[in-house]
């Protein structure tokens, strides 16, 4: 790929931008808000990480609300990028203006992508070691974002969207708009890769390859048929980009169904856990979420019977008026999809023989502490007011990392002096596992309460 198809000389002047309809900037500020009140609803009813901090109401609402921020703004990059690439693409090989607006969009949805991330990694690291944004100790800083699967993803993805900002403003050929289309679904796929939920599953590949294509049909299809909506309304512009996504939309729409529930089953572990889970906080959502899923599949169909034969005729409002319903449906189900996400699953019955109560004292290796009840964090010891978490084993000669976010200054000392480790209050830091693997019992010196076993492997 020569570098003039990524980067051309730049055209003088922005392209020509149609009048915008007076209800639209209203609708925008009213989708989100609706948005932002049921991702809290929803987190609320899930357990999800709103719960009390040091960061006060800056953390516990800003982090989820950036969260949300940090996925639109994603699926608007990889809509204008795939309105530009596919839907709308130019004569010998350069963009139309209506794509050409598109690929200008995409720039700015990929800035507030970089800045939501980064920003919501600050309050992650906050909400980790429970101090507030603007008390942290910054040498927790490079270790947050060397250390753990949320930091590498914070690091890289605003890196990655940083850069799409500054390529899209550049791009006026098709196959850069193409190549701008797959570096914004490889950085869609970070956090999938390096975080949440699937890193617990019992089969982690296939369900984080599952988990993969749903974020990335999603995106498609949520995306498309936002930048159609916004950038589609140029004269002769809809009705073809519309006939391209209506197939390209009837696909995702079925991919992303049952990647979806496939992803669950997955992640709850077994058929008789499913029915057991939908009564929890977590059931719901994922019920709300597969019902807007539901209705999306409903609305599509409408579409293709009644309102694509009168664009076709040149009557391009009602396919306007219906996809702006269809699109705020979507958007409250990224909203719960978020909710989701953030909230622990419930425990599965084959987490544990059958007619045995639960184990008074953590199991080593396997305390769901360490991945849930601290959001999408991967850390090797988790410690609070009570006791230690362990996240599971560990590599041998492998850096382990700690982060205490209790008010009280802690020890890891094992029991046969293998690793002693002083851990200050609200601290996040690491230290060498033993190279030898093996099981490696631990306390605190200034509590006989505290009390764990390291697994190295």
């Amino acid at each position: 790929m020569t570098r003039a198809a990524l980067v051309a000389p730049v055209e003088s002047g922005r392209p020509s931008e149609p009048v915008r309809p007076p209800w639209l900037v209203p609708a925008v500020l009213g989708t989100g808000i609706g948005a932002v009140v049921l991702l809290l609803a929803g987190l609320a009813v899930g357990g999800g990480s709103t719960g009390p901090s040091a960061g006060g109401p800056v953390v516990a609402w800003g982090e989820p609300v950036l969260t949300l921020a940090s996925r639109v703004a994603a699926v608007g990059t990889v809509g204008t990028a795939l309105f530009a690439a596919a839907l709308l693409p130019g004569r010998a090989g350069a963009l139309a203006p209506a794509a050409r607006r598109a690929v200008l969009a995409a720039s700015g949805w990929a800035a507030v992508w970089a800045a939501a991330t980064a920003l919501g990694g600050l309050l992650t690291l906050s909400r980790l070691v429970d101090v507030a944004p603007w008390a942290l100790p910054w040498s927790s800083v490079p270790l947050f974002l060397g250390t753990t699967g949320a930091g590498q993803a914070v690091l890289l993805g605003t890196a990655a969207a940083g850069l799409l900002t500054v390529t899209a403003r550049r791009c006026t050929r098709v196959a850069g708009a193409r190549l701008l289309l797959a570096g914004a679904l490889a950085v869609l796929l970070l956090p999938v890769l390096l975080t949440g939920h699937s890193s617990a599953a019992d089969d982690h590949l296939l369900t984080v390859a599952t988990l993969g294509v749903h974020v990335v049909a999603a995106a498609l299809w949520i995306g498309g048929l936002l930048a159609l909506l916004v950038h589609g309304r140029a004269p002769g512009a809809a009705a073809p980009a519309v006939a391209r996504f209506s197939r390209l939309a009837l696909v995702c729409a079925v991919v992303t169904g049952g990647s979806g529930l496939l992803a669950a089953g997955l992640l709850l572990g077994d058929v008789p856990a499913v029915p057991a889970a939908l009564g929890t906080g977590y059931g719901w959502l994922l019920i709300g979420k597969t019902a807007g899923l539901a209705a999306l599949v409903v609305l599509g169909h409408q579409h293709r019977r009644r309102t694509l034969p009168r664009l076709r005729e040149g009557r391009p409002g009602a396919f306007r008026r219906f996809a702006a319903v269809e699109l705020v449906v979507m958007v409250a189900t990224v909203a719960l999809a978020v909710a989701l996400a953030a909230s622990p699953p419930p425990a599965t019955a084959s987490s544990q023989p059958a007619g045995t109560a639960a184990p008074a004292a953590p199991v080593a290796g396997a305390d769901p502490m360490a991945g849930h009840d601290h959001g999408e964090l991967s850390v090797g010891v988790l410690v609070d007011a009570e006791r230690f978490h362990v996240a599971g084993p560990v590599a041998a000669g492998s850096r382990v990392t700690v982060s205490n976010g209790s008010d009280q200054p802690v020890t890891i000392t094992a029991a046969e002096g293998a690793f002693d480790v002083d851990v200050p209050a609200r601290t996040l830091l690491t230290f060498l596992a033993p190279e030898q693997a093996g099981e490696y019992p631990f306390r605190s010196r200034h509590s006989s309460a505290f009390t764990d076993v390291l697994v190295v492997e």
